[in-house]
C-alpha cells in the first residue's frame, strides 16, 4: 500500500513568495544543458557539464546530481528542494520519493500529487495547461501535467506561478518532480526556465 505523503511544496511557495516580489536585476536566465542527455533502456550515468562541477545526493530509493545554478535548499532522506535564481525571481524543485503499492501508475500517483497540492488552500485560480509529453525521471516513462496558478501573499500582491508535476514509478518506488516558476504578471510566461533545463534535472536522477 502507498504511503501516506504530504508533498511539501509549501517550502517551495514561502522561497517563491519570499523572493518573487522583485524582479532581480542581476539574475539571468537558468543555464540550459549543454548537450541533453538521450534515452536510454537501463540505469544511465548522470549526465556531465563540461563547464560545471556535479553536486551529487544519496537519498532513499534514489541518487540524483544537480549542477550550478541549482543549490539545496532543503533535504531530507528521501527528498531534495533546489533553488535558483532567475530574472523573475527563485525557481524551486522538489524531487521526493515514496513508497508504492504493486501496480501502482505513474499517472495514480502524478493525480495524488497534483490534488494534494492544488486543493491544499495555497493556490487559487489553478488552469490545467496540458499534459507534459513524453514525461520521465531518470529514464523512466512517466507521466506529466502543468498548471498556471496564483499563490496569496499577505500584505503583497497575488503572485502567477507556473507548476510542472511530473511522477514515474519503478517497482515499490515512486518519484515526483515538482517544479514552481514565478511568472511576469505583464506578461505570463512559463518559458523563464527552458524545458531542456528540466530534462537534465530528471535524467540525473538515478534510481536505486
Amino acid at each position: 500500500m502507498k504511503t501516506s505523503t504530504r508533498w511539501p511544496l509549501h517550502g517551495l511557495i514561502l522561497t517563491v513568495a519570499a523572493l518573487a516580489l522583485a524582479l532581480l536585476a542581476c539574475g539571468g536566465p537558468v543555464p540550459v544543458a549543454e548537450n541533453t542527455p538521450t534515452p536510454c533502456p537501463a540505469n544511465c550515468p548522470p549526465p556531465a557539464r563540461s563547464s560545471s562541477t556535479g553536486h551529487s545526493l544519496s537519498l532513499s530509493g534514489f541518487q540524483f546530481t544537480y549542477f550550478d545554478p541549482w543549490t539545496v535548499d532543503s533535504s531530507d532522506n528521501h527528498s531534495v528542494t533546489l533553488v535558483a535564481q532567475t530574472q523573475l525571481g527563485q525557481v524551486s524543485v522538489l524531487i521526493e520519493s515514496v513508497a508504492v503499492s504493486s501496480g501502482e501508475s505513474s499517472q495514480r500517483l502524478l493525480e495524488s500529487a497534483v490534488n494534494d497540492n492544488l486543493n491544499s488552500g495555497q493556490f487559487t485560480g489553478a488552469q490545467d495547461q496540458g499534459p507534459i509529453n513524453g514525461a520521465e525521471i531518470g529514464y523512466v516513462a512517466g507521466s506529466g501535467e502543468a498548471f498556471a496558478a496564483t499563490v496569496s501573499q499577505a500584505n503583497a500582491p497575488d503572485q502567477p506561478v507556473y507548476l510542472d508535476f511530473m511522477a514515474s514509478v519503478r517497482g515499490s518506488t515512486g518519484i515526483v518532480f515538482i517544479a514552481l516558476s514565478p511568472l511576469d504578471p505583464n506578461s505570463p510566461d512559463p518559458s523563464i526556465v527552458p524545458n531542456q533545463e528540466y530534462d537534465h534535472l530528471v535524467n540525473s536522477v538515478v534510481w536505486q
